[in-house]
């Protein structure tokens, strides 16, 4: 979601293009609000699972990436495909990472799936279904407490590390390690992207200029091939090691011909929000 004339914005949307288009992920952007607040998010994802669970099976985009506009594309070689679970992971339908608040919503997975649909319908009417509780981070919170308060949403979320695909910022420069901050959560080359929760919109292009500048260098210790990292052997453990029941997959019912529809197959997907924007993959 991008609104109105905000430069920074469009820069770093520039590296998400760049990105997408290596890659051949298609970009979604929502440029006009559907409702108020920041509820957009899931309004614009709802809309675009909708429309793949409406193509026959072997149509559909698989996944959809979600990243705020207060993002930069750092490392345009990695490719969004290796953080996703393992085939036998069928009922895991969103990928999302915590920080020290809690769990954060400004970047995630989520699966085109009938599960999808109801998570972000329920997110969307939270506020109207609880008019009492108070949320204070509105679309996070109302998020949190639907997974607290339903199994059936909790049980199909995954936490990955935060710097898989949520890394924060680093220095001011962006080129040393903040030492008043975890390791973990900080950027480092190679990641696929920064972000930055939290930033006033007045500070916002000072605070994103250098990381600007570094991705758009394409410095090569930045910019390493998905091979050159260690982002293969850290994924296979950490999916190695999750402790989930047996998963049994619905039976597969081939679509009826009388209702497809004759559409150009597109590739898998992403997103971006907050001011941001949704891509495929």
């Amino acid at each position: 979601m991008i609104y109105g004339n905000n430069t920074v914005y469009d820069k770093a949307l520039e590296t998400h293009k760049l990105h997408g288009q290596r890659f051949n992920y298609p970009l979604s952007i929502l440029r006009q609000p559907i409702l108020d607040g920041t509820f957009n998010k899931y309004a614009i994802l709802l809309s675009l699972v909708l429309q793949e669970l409406a193509k026959p099976k072997g149509q559909r985009l698989e996944w959809l990436f979600w990243h705020d506009s207060d993002t930069v594309l750092m490392n345009p070689n990695m490719p969004l495909e290796v953080f996703l679970p393992p085939d036998h992971f069928g009922d895991v339908h969103m990928l999302l990472s915590k920080d020290w608040n809690g769990m954060n919503n400004g970047v995630f997975f989520v699966r085109v799936h009938e599960w999808s649909v109801n998570l972000l319908s329920a997110a969307i009417a939270y506020p109207t279904v609880h008019p009492n509780v108070e949320l204070f981070w509105p679309d996070q919170s109302a998020l949190t407490n639907l997974f607290n308060e339903n199994e059936i949403f909790a049980r199909s979320v995954v936490y990955c590390p935060l710097r898989w695909f949520n890394a924060y910022m680093r220095s001011p420069d962006g080129r040393k390690q903040n030492k008043d901050s975890p390791s973990r959560f900080q950027v480092h080359p190679g990641d696929l992207l920064v972000h930055f929760p939290g930033t006033p919109r007045e500070h916002l292009n000072h605070t994103l200029f250098p990381y600007l500048q570094i991705a758009l260098a394409h410095e090569a210790e930045w910019e390493p091939r998905l091979e050159e990292t260690e982002y293969i052997q850290e994924t296979s453990t950490f999916w190695r090691t999750i402790n989930r029941r047996p998963y049994i997959p619905e039976p597969k019912v081939e679509p009826s011909p009388k209702a497809a529809v004759v559409e150009e197959q597109e590739p898998e997907i992403r997103l971006d929000s907050e001011e941001s924007e949704a891509q495929k993959f």
